[in-house]
C-alpha cells in the first residue's frame, strides 16, 4: 500500500513528529511505501521526504493559515500525481489546512488528531482565567474566560468554523487517543472516529532502578504546560528533600521566566534548563532520572512523554486532566494531581523520592515498566491497517 503522509511541520523535536516517525517505521516494516510531505526551515526533496520551506515572514505564514500558500499547494498536487498514494494520512495541518485540504479530495483520506485543537480554538480545552475544563466549541465563553482578544474574536471564529466545514468535507476518518477527544468530537459533528493509544519503542534491557532525587520534565516552556507550578512545587520539595534536582529539557516562551522564577525562589542552583533536545537524544535524560512529572494546565490529548516514561520505568506525576488518567493509575504507576496546585504535586513527589520509600518506589517503577506493555507497536499497526482498508 502506497501511504502519503501529510504534516504541518517538519521538525526532530515534539510529540507528535515521534508519533508520526514511529507510525511511518512500523508500517515501513509491514512493506508499505511511505511517503511524508511537510513545511519546514529548508527544502528537502528526497525519495521518502519532501518538505517545502516556509517563508520567513511572520505575516505571511499568518497569511496562509487562512488562505492558501501557493508554492505549498501546486507542490503537493505534483506529488500526489507522481506518487499515486492509495491513502492520505494528514497529522498536524492546522497551520496550512486549506493547502492540505484542497488537493486530497476523491482519496481515501484520514486524520490523526493530537490536541483539543480540533474542538477549541485557543487548544487549551479549559477556561484560562479559572482554569476549569470547557465543554468545548466556541461562542461567547471564550470571551468571558479570557481564551480569545475581542478584537480577534471575528478571525477565530471564522477559522474555527472554515476548519470544521473543510475537514468534515474532505476526510472520510479521524484517529485519536482516547475516548474523551474522540466523545468531543462527536459532540462538534465529526463522524468517522477511531480512538485507540499510541505506543512508542521500548527500550532494551530496562530493570527500574532509583536514580537518586532526579526529577525531570520534557515539554514546551508554554504556560498551559504548567511548568512554573512545577517550579514552584520543587521549592517546597526542597525543604523535605534538599539534595533533590530537577532537570527541564525544552524552550519556548515562558523560559526566561521561569529561569527568573528559580532566581527568585533561590532554588536556580538544583535547576538544569537544559534546552531543546532531539528526540533521539532524549534517552539519557530518562535514564537518569527518578520521576517524570507532566503538569499541564490543558487538556493534553496523551502525552507520548508518558509513554516514554513508562517504557524506561520511570514513575509519572500527571494533572488529572485530558487523557492523563488513561495513562496513569493514581498509586500504582505514579499519581495523579490537580492542575495548578503546587502543595499537592511537591507532596506527590516527596512521597516517592524520600529514601525511606525505595521499596515502593520500586514496586510503582516496575508497575511503569509493566504497564508501558499496554502499548504495542504491532497492535497499532494492526489498527492503522484496519482503518486503512475501510476507508
Amino acid at each position: 500500500m502506497k501511504i502519503l503522509m501529510l504534516h504541518g511541520y517538519y521538525s526532530g523535536i515534539g510529540g507528535a513528529e515521534v508519533i508520526i516517525n514511529n507510525q511511518i517505521n512500523g508500517l515501513r516494516e509491514r512493506g508499505h511505501e511511505v511517503l511524508l510531505f511537510c513545511f519546514g526551515n529548508k527544502n528537502i526533496d528526497e525519495k521518502n521526504l519532501v518538505v517545502i520551506k516556509e517563508p520567513k515572514s511572520s505575516f505571511l505564514r499568518y497569511f496562509y493559515q487562512v488562505l492558501i500558500n501557493p508554492r505549498g499547494y501546486l507542490q503537493l498536487k505534483k506529488t500526489i500525481k507522481s506518487f499515486k498514494p492509495d491513502i492520505i494520512h494528514l497529522h498536524n495541518i492546522d497551520k496550512h489546512i486549506l493547502t492540505f485540504l484542497m488537493p486530497v479530495k476523491n482519496f481515501k483520506t484520514l486524520r490523526s488528531i493530537y490536541d483539543f485543537g480540533i474542538v477549541c480554538p485557543s487548544f487549551w480545552g479549559v477556561h484560562k482565567d479559572d482554569q476549569k475544563v470547557c465543554e468545548q466549541g466556541i461562542g461567547f465563553k471564550c470571551l468571558k474566560h479570557g481564551c480569545i482578544n475581542p478584537l480577534l474574536f471575528p478571525f477565530y471564529y471564522y477559522l474555527f468554523g472554515m476548519k470544521h466545514y473543510f475537514q468534515k468535507r474532505r476526510l472520510r476518518g479521524y484517529i485519536t487517543a482516547t475516548q474523551l477527544l474522540k466523545k468531543y468530537m462527536e459532540n462538534q459533528g465529526f463522524k468517522n472516529i477511531w480512538a485507540f493509544p499510541y505506543f512508542t519503542t521500548r527500550p532494551d534491557n530496562i530493570t527500574p532502578t532509583y536514580m537518586g532525587k532526579n526529577i525531570l520534565f520534557v515539554g514546551n516552556l508554554e504556560e498551559n504546560k504548567g511548568c512554573e507550578s512545577l517550579i514552584r512545587a520543587f521549592a517546597i520539595v526542597l525543604k523535605d528533600v534538599p539534595d533533590a534536582k530537577l532537570t527541564v529539557v525544552g524552550s519556548g516562551l515562558q523560559e526566561t521566566k521561569l529561569k527568573d522564577l528559580s532566581i527568585s525562589l533561590n532554588i536556580a542552583k538544583n535547576i538544569n534548563f537544559a534546552g531543546s533536545v532531539p528526540n533521539e537524544e532524549i534517552t539519557k535524560y530518562y535514564l537518569s532520572s527518578s520521576l517524570v512529572v507532566v503538569p499541564s494546565l490543558c487538556m493534553d490529548n496523551s502525552p507520548i512523554v508518558i509513554y516514554e516514561a513508562l517504557s524506561f520505568g520511570k514513575p509519572v506525576i500527571a494533572t488529572g486532566r485530558g487523557g492523563n488518567p488513561d495513562l496513569i493509575q493514581n498509586g500504582y504507576n505514579g499519581f495523579l494531581v490537580d492542575a495548578n496546585n503546587p502543595e499537592e504535586l511537591a507532596a506527590a513527589t516527596v512521597r516517592i523520592l524520600e529514601v525511606e520509600n525505595q521499596r515502593f518506589y520500586l514496586e510503582i517503577a516496575n508497575n511503569a515498566l509493566l504497564s508501558s506493555s499496554r502499548y504495542d507497536k504491532g497492535r497499532y499497526i494492526d489498527n492503522l491497517e484496519m482503518i486503512y482498508n475501510k476507508l
